[in-house]
């Protein structure tokens, strides 16, 4: 960020080196993307768990269940897309770092929206060759490797925010726990599942309001840490693109006004002037 030059109104002859060159640039206004994400999200929950306990058969053979989170993905993407062109316009490429791509974000989510289901294909092509040879080492691997790259896809659109939010200059941290904090929260509520919940539950049978406390458990916990997480991931990246906006503003404000202030030029440089 360059520094002005104060000139004193008695000082023609030094120059005049503005705060900023042009205007700031246009961005877009992503809030009310972020409240329709989480909002989103918080009802894919309740409808998840409604499901359960209504019974209503197998969860994600439900429209009523897929619908807000299709619709959170999709906010997602357009969120992430929004503020990538934001803040590839707010901090512009240098010869030592690329700008921002949103094509390139989007590309990553979608990549990562597939990931699992591939992954899923990966073990159920494995629980096939073992029911031929149960002994074949070489479908233990491959569905390992198969699982760990399925991984590495759904972490990389997150890594990419990361990556971004360091270079605009909003916490790294806070937005690499949108990836973490959700997959801490589903290893531990399997744990607490595995290691006695689930029997605790099956004595005698499962109602249908036991039903639901374990999906609340299992998948109603890691998917309120992910939404909250996403919240606070998406409102610290957009705030940063809020401050360094309005400090562009405010410095081409301070620029203009400060050229209204330059002192007309005096007659020796006005003589040396070529006429118009």
């Amino acid at each position: 960020m360059s520094e002005a030059h104060l000139v004193g109104p008695d000082d023609v002859t030094a120059p005049f080196t503005p705060l900023r060159s042009e205007p700031p640039p246009r961005i877009f206004a992503t809030w009310w993307l972020r409240y329709l994400l989480v909002l989103a999200q918080l009802v894919g929950i309740v409808v998840v768990l409604s499901a359960e306990y209504a019974g209503s058969g197998t969860l994600v053979d439900s429209s009523t269940v897929r619908t807000p989170y299709l619709l959170a993905a999709c906010m997602l993407v357009c969120w992430s897309a929004l503020a990538m062109v934001d803040a590839k316009r707010l901090v512009p490429a240098t010869h030592y770092r690329r700008g921002s791509s949103a094509l390139l974000a989007v590309v990553l989510w979608l990549i990562a929206f597939v990931a699992p289901f591939a992954a899923f294909a990966a073990v159920e092509w494995a629980r096939d060759r073992f029911v031929e040879n149960p002994d074949d080492i070489g479908v233990v691997g491959a569905t390992i490797a198969a699982v760990l790259v399925c991984f590495l896809f759904v972490w990389l659109p997150f890594h990419y925010h990361t990556i971004q939010a360091h270079r605009i200059g909003a916490p790294a941290r806070v937005v690499g726990a949108w990836f973490w904090l959700p997959l801490i929260a589903t290893v531990g509520v399997l744990l607490v599942d595995v290691l006695g919940l689930a029997d605790t539950l099956n004595e005698g049978g499962l109602s249908s309001f036991e039903r639901t406390v374990e999906l609340a458990v299992t998948f109603g916990a890691p998917a309120l840490v992910f939404a909250l997480s996403t919240w606070r991931a998406t409102t610290v990246f957009d705030e940063v693109i809020d401050l360094r906006w309005r400090r562009w503003r405010n410095e081409w404000e301070q620029t203009l006004a400060a050229m209204a202030a330059q002192p007309p030029p005096g007659p020796e440089v006005a003589a040396r002037l070529p006429d118009a």
